[in-house]
């Protein structure tokens, strides 16, 4: 995360940058003021060591994930609309890989980063769902592949961070429609389904859920974000 010093005293049109300025954003009330301010993923171009170090997982693991691991990151996994891995791995995979195709604006990463995002966006269930679709019946066990537990709240808490970055990087409009329908969602499923309801992760990566509802409630000031707040902490392991 790339943070900006001093911004009470800041202007975000000193910034030289292509980036919407409407992505550095503070905390509106109640939130507690932020001392810093969170700088979009390509405001900073990287040199020298560091830029060579970002190449180089451009160019191992990191880039090439899905042609080393295609049982798991290839056109099967359920963030593609497959019917193979649909828990965590696509999403951590993302994760990481948007904001590394974006700091080096390489053209190859952003298109392996683009169907995830794009079927996300794309595929939000009329309710507010987001992820992949759970199986009718028990699925079939296929070694290596995590095809269980596809509503567990986990999974998606990661994919959230990775429309945010989107957002941030692009600007795409989508992404707040679709955060918003998908925390209305939340906010009416978690008092019956609360976050430990499938897995246990979720009830203590809540925080990871947690940032995204302050960051889109910071944009739009819809006030039912901060009810759904109170509910994550309330279910989040301390």
């Amino acid at each position: 995360m790339l943070v900006l010093l001093g911004c009470k005293n800041f202007k975000c049109s000193d910034l030289k940058s292509e980036v919407n300025q409407t992505n550095y954003l503070q905390n509106r009330l109640p939130l507690r003021e932020m001392p810093y301010l969170e700088l979009p993923p390509g405001a900073i171009r990287p040199k020298s060591w560091l830029k060579e170090q970002l190449q180089r997982m451009a160019d191992g693991m990191t880039g090439h994930l899905d042609e080393i691991y295609p049982q798991v990151l290839g056109p099967s996994n359920g963030w593609l609309g497959g019917d193979g891995d649909g828990w965590e791995r696509g999403p951590y995979w993302v994760d990481g890989l948007l904001p590394l195709a974006y700091i080096l604006d390489d053209a190859d990463l952003k298109a392996k980063v683009s169907p995830w995002v794009e079927w996300t966006l794309t595929h939000q269930t009329e309710d507010g769902y987001i992820g992949p679709v759970p199986f009718n019946t028990k699925p079939e066990i296929m070694p290596g592949v995590q095809r269980s537990n596809r509503k567990d709240w986990w999974p998606k808490m990661v994919m959230l961070k990775v429309l945010q970055q989107h957002y941030n990087a692009t600007g795409d409009e989508r992404v707040i429609k679709v955060l918003t329908n998908y925390f209305r969602y939340q906010l009416k499923e978690l008092p019956n389904r609360p976050l430990d309801d499938l897995t246990f992760w979720a009830n203590r990566r809540g925080a990871d859920n947690l940032q995204v509802v302050y960051w889109l409630y910071n944009i739009t000031g819809d006030t039912f974000l901060l009810d759904l707040g109170e509910i994550i902490h309330e279910q989040t392991y301390p």
